[in-house]
């Protein structure tokens, strides 16, 4: 069972894990997956006036290890080799592990129901503003295709307390 937003901004202290997963869908039929770790960040600063100014809570990729990016569109092939003097179909599984891309996500925790997450991949930087929907963050994100744009589910599977 997973986590919702709010229970990872109630329990999670500096440095502690959680394991996400963010999947989307377009009207094209392209499908996107990913799932990895984030840091957590606490909030920092604006206890003080004139103090440093407030930092919210975060989570981010850990620097150096981006989460594997899998697409639908993306096939690897499966079948063993065609018969000599015949042709190989096209390859059929979808979501080829040998065809990934790096995705970093960051993200600003607070009690607001609309939190707004940066997904960078293929060389630039998206913004999105995900709902609250439960334990799940639901927002309208960039097309992986030609469709205008795809709808992303981000979900909070674990928190890992390691040593600090």
């Amino acid at each position: 069972m997973g986590l919702s937003p709010d229970t990872v901004l109630a329990q999670a202290t500096e440095g502690d894990l959680v394991d996400v997963t963010l999947v989307s869908n377009e009207d094209d039929g392209i499908a996107s997956y990913a799932a990895g770790t984030l840091v957590f960040r606490a909030a920092t600063g604006g206890t003080v006036l004139g103090g440093p100014r407030l930092k919210p809570a975060r989570m981010e990729t850990i620097p150096g290890q981006p989460l594997k990016y899998l697409f639908s569109d993306r096939r690897l092939n499966i079948d063993p080799p065609p018969p000599e003097d015949t042709l190989a179909g096209d390859p059929r599984q979808p979501f080829s592990a040998n065809a990934v891309e790096p995705l970093s996500v960051s993200m600003t925790l607070t009690s607001s129901p609309t939190l707004p997450v940066k997904l960078s991949f293929f060389g630039g930087t998206s913004k999105l503003d995900m709902d609250k929907r439960g334990k799940l963050l639901v927002g309208v994100g960039p097309s992986l295709g030609p469709s205008e744009g795809g709808m992303y589910v981000l979900s909070f599977t674990r928190l890992h307390k390691p040593p600090h």
